[in-house]
């Protein structure tokens, strides 16, 4: 089931930390992955490989091949898998800080998959089809280098996909539906 909706930034910001902290995530059989749409420096995932709490599966320039000439301004994506759940609402609000990024909540057998799929891409991976092959996954994409104003407050725009048989813990924390 596709839905997108606007969130107040500070309901956001809980649903990243309920991820970070949810029982309902097993890292044991699936895999927690980020994936920054582009607007990070090559360096920002150089950086990154240092850190002991997630795995930089990939990165490469997030455009066409042909706009890679301009590969001097940030604009580099990647695929990063999380190692160390607590760090997710970290790393998840850094990526997405800087331009449109996903989280993906697969089973294991699926990551190669994926990753290949990153690899070859020629603009933009559809990782909604992953979530069909996986019903128990879901697929979280957001931007949070600009708010809307909406009523007075402050929102990011969310789009999420979740599979038939998600668990209702994670649906209610994508969904907001939690009073945690």
């Amino acid at each position: 089931m596709k839905k997108y909706k606007l969130v107040e930034i500070k309901e956001y910001e809980k649903m990243l930390e309920e991820i970070s902290e949810s029982k309902s995530i097993d890292l044991d059989n699936y895999d927690l992955l980020l994936y920054g749409g582009g607007g990070q420096s090559k360096s920002f995932y150089r950086n990154l490989q240092q850190n002991s709490n997630c795995q930089v599966l990939w990165t490469g320039w997030a455009g066409p091949k042909w706009s890679s000439i301009f590969s001097f301004i940030p604009g580099q994506a990647g695929l990063i898998k999380i190692l160390n759940q607590q760090a997710f609402k970290e790393l998840y609000y850094e990526l997405a800080a800087y331009s449109v990024s996903e989280v993906l909540y697969v089973p294991k057998f699926l990551t190669p998959e994926i990753l290949n799929e990153v690899r070859k891409k020629t603009w933009k991976t559809k990782f909604e089809l992953f979530i069909d092959k996986a019903p128990e996954s879901f697929l979280l994409t957001s931007e949070a280098d600009e708010a809307v104003d909406e009523k007075g407050k402050g929102v990011y725009f969310i789009d999420y996909f979740l599979g038939e048989k998600a668990s209702k813990v994670l649906k209610d924390i994508v969904e907001r539906k939690t009073n945690t």
